[in-house]
């Protein structure tokens, strides 16, 4: 069967033609972040079926991204950092007479991750999409975790600091306003006056400049933060491993070694007598694309 993964990230789109689980061509899409709308997106959603479905026959199409699915109505709801309270994919199915399903692109992530990726040796496993925002999922006893009405466990939503930034979704100290790779890259950016740069050059700028007594302090409030957040999802969920994935990858070199050190020295959670694996993701932007669909 040939199926259509489709993933809307918060700062691009990827399409992928997926046979047996394998992706056989993909391309992506910029988001133009001064023209979002629910009507842009679907434009853009709707001339890439077009496209690919023009010279192959798709089975299947699945569709992510960082809300609120309710699937049965198609809707996704609550796309809190592209501005987006709902929008509806039902017309796409009517309209190419091909059946779509949808899901939150981190659980979709978490999905490829645990059945191809990282944490395909793991029963008891959380994963988290550090990019924009965090998004996240849970497996315990190798099921993945949802609520009945909604898909729930928004890790990234826990609040870390009742005092702290108010986050996209309304709420103030979220998880993702102290972690996510865009505030750190952002606070980054402001640090090193630089404005407008592609991510890349960002990186070589923070590792040229590791040294600077601000960019280091950054990366040091960073991992605390983490660390905090980490060690209430630890203490909940008891995981045997935690996949960090996201744009969080690209940045590894600046942060993952001193986190697992620091997460090891510190132990700051309660049962101290066993050690959680921190892994990074392995599949990368294509995790949402295979998750769409698997």
């Amino acid at each position: 069967m040939m199926k259509l993964g489709i993933d809307i990230g918060g700062s691009h789109i990827g399409f992928a033609l997926i046979e047996n689980e394998e992706i056989k061509k993909k391309e992506e899409l910029e988001i133009e972040r001064n023209n979002i709308s629910k009507e842009y997106l679907l434009k853009l959603v709707e001339d890439y079926i077009t496209a690919f479905s023009s010279n192959n026959y798709i089975d299947e199409i699945g569709i992510v991204a960082p809300g609120t699915p309710i699937k049965d109505s198609l809707k996704m709801k609550n796309i809190f950092n592209l501005g987006i309270d709902e929008i509806c994919f039902r017309y796409l199915e009517e309209k190419y007479n091909i059946p779509i399903k949808i899901n939150n692109d981190a659980k979709a992530a978490a999905i490829a991750e645990y059945k191809k990726g990282a944490l395909k040796e793991y029963s008891d496993a959380v994963f988290l999409c550090l990019g924009t925002g965090i998004g996240s999922a849970v497996f315990l006893d190798e099921k993945l975790l949802e609520a009945s009405k909604h898909t729930g466990f928004e890790l990234g939503h826990m609040i870390i600091d009742k005092n702290g930034l108010e986050c996209n979704c309304g709420k103030k100290g979220c998880f993702e306003t102290y972690c996510s790779i865009k505030r750190f890259k952002n606070n980054a950016k402001k640090i090193l006056d630089i404005e407008e740069i592609s991510s890349d050059k960002l990186l070589k700028e923070i590792e040229l400049n590791v040294n600077n007594y601000n960019i280091e302090n950054l990366v040091n409030e960073y991992i605390d933060n983490m660390i905090f957040g980490l060690s209430n999802i630890i203490d909940i969920f008891e995981p045997e491993a935690i996949c960090l994935g996201g744009s969080f990858v690209y940045f590894k070199n600046i942060f993952f070694d001193r986190l697992v050190n620091e997460m090891n020295k510190q132990r700051y959670y309660f049962n101290k007598d066993r050690d959680i694996k921190l892994v990074l993701a392995e599949l990368k932007n294509d995790a949402g694309l295979l998750g769409a669909v698997l």
